[in-house]
């Protein structure tokens, strides 16, 4: 014991607070401490390895789950490489997905710089919405195709790229897409309708 870590000690030594020694010490993840005479946690220095090993798995991605079924693999005598092999490939098709949304995301966001340094619009130039965002191309669906009620919900794009420009805001016009009427009153709900004609009856 004399080369055993206090839980303080061993977390100055690790860089990790206490209270995470103490959570992945209840999850497996490190070797179960001692207690010291006094009933303190006291820590192997080996189990600094441990946190290495956390610490290195944390940084590709995998989930302190998998930590846990590495070492169950290890401490039953099979190799968890297959396992960990296929974890990481999935996490670098889920990293590259990641990296084609946000580069268009990027394209998209560069754009409308490039729009406002050529030209920016005055008060009251930008009809019903701002015309740096009706000027984006038009989104495109799963399948392809373009469609208004993704760009509406802002879930641009599900592909690649977008496809055709829409057309830029000129004056007053509306840029709303034309697949997105106004509400008419005859949808509004019952209920709506009937406040709105008694508040007609008390008005005269």
């Amino acid at each position: 014991m004399g080369d055993a870590l206090t839980i303080s000690a061993f977390a100055k030594r690790s860089g990790v607070p206490s209270k995470t020694i103490r959570y992945w010490e209840s999850l497996g993840l490190l070797p179960k401490a001692a207690r010291s005479h006094t009933g303190y946690r006291v820590f192997d220095p080996a189990a600094l390895r441990y946190v290495a090993f956390i610490q290195r798995s944390k940084a590709i991605g995998l989930t302190l789950a998998e930590m846990q079924e590495i070492l169950h693999l290890a401490r039953s005598g099979r190799c968890p490489c297959p396992d960990v092999f296929s974890w990481t490939q999935a996490r670098a098709k889920s990293v590259a997905d990641q990296i084609r949304e946000l580069s268009a995301l990027l394209q998209r966001l560069k754009r409308i710089e490039r729009e406002w340094k050529r030209c920016s619009c005055s008060s009251g130039e930008c009809g019903e919405v701002c015309s740096l965002i009706a000027g984006l191309p038009e989104c495109k669906s799963a399948g392809g195709k373009s469609n208004a009620n993704n760009q509406i919900r802002g879930n641009c794009c599900d592909g690649d790229a977008c496809c055709e420009r829409a057309p830029r805001a000129r004056g007053n016009r509306s840029v709303l897409p034309a697949a997105v009427p106004a509400v008419s009153a005859s949808v509004l709900p019952a209920s709506r309708r009937l406040v709105k004609r008694r508040r007609a009856i008390n008005h005269h």
